[in-house]
């Protein structure tokens, strides 16, 4: 069952399933996110990882639930810089590309790129089980076939077949959230 997180009250926001299971669903997208600028995974999920123990330890100061997605991008996006600039000053070297990573229009398209790799993943635990579970080795861990194939337990040819299914119904998913997407923007 997937939780719908735009009108959250007050009594949700506090309990512990609740917010497990927003952190379960926004990590990705948040790990994407904080890799853009970091351009290191496992600083990016540490970073993430702790970002989100902030945001817990604060949840009672929190007065707008629904805001909490947001807070969450500007946490990350605050961790990351201070990240990237202890690196410099322990590096004592500049990035020519400095200025522009701050930029609000770099920070938005992270932002809309982090929001895709959600949408992805949430059409991907829609699929099928087994093919959910190629989808992730094969897209999200980056497994090869032929890895994917021995840690499942199934032949090299029953991956692909599972890829070529998953493909088909991802496309024509996808398919129809562009038409709904067109239909929205041009009324």
């Amino acid at each position: 069952m997937s939780m719908g997180f735009s009108h959250i009250d007050d009594s949700l926001f506090k309990d512990e399933v609740f917010v497990e299971s927003f952190f379960k669903k926004y990590y990705p997208s948040l790990c994407f996110f904080a890799q853009r600028f970091v351009k290191n995974r496992e600083a990016a999920e540490d970073i993430v990882g702790e970002a989100l123990m902030k945001v817990w330890e604060k949840r009672e100061k929190l007065d707008n639930p629904a805001g909490l997605k947001n807070y969450c991008y500007t946490v990350v996006r605050h961790d990351c810089v201070h990240w990237l600039k202890s690196r410099q000053r322990s590096n004592a070297t500049g990035s020519p590309e400095e200025h522009t990573l701050y930029s609000e229009e770099t920070v938005l398209h992270n932002i809309i790129r982090a929001e895709v790799v959600e949408q992805l993943h949430a059409a991907i635990q829609q699929l099928p089980p087994k093919s959910s579970q190629v989808f992730s080795k094969l897209y999200i861990e980056g497994k090869s076939v032929a890895e994917t194939a021995k840690e499942l337990q199934l032949t090299v040819s029953t991956i692909k077949s599972h890829k070529r299914n998953g493909l088909a119904i991802l496309r024509a998913m996808i398919t129809r959230m562009l038409v709904a997407v067109v239909i929205l923007i041009t009324f």
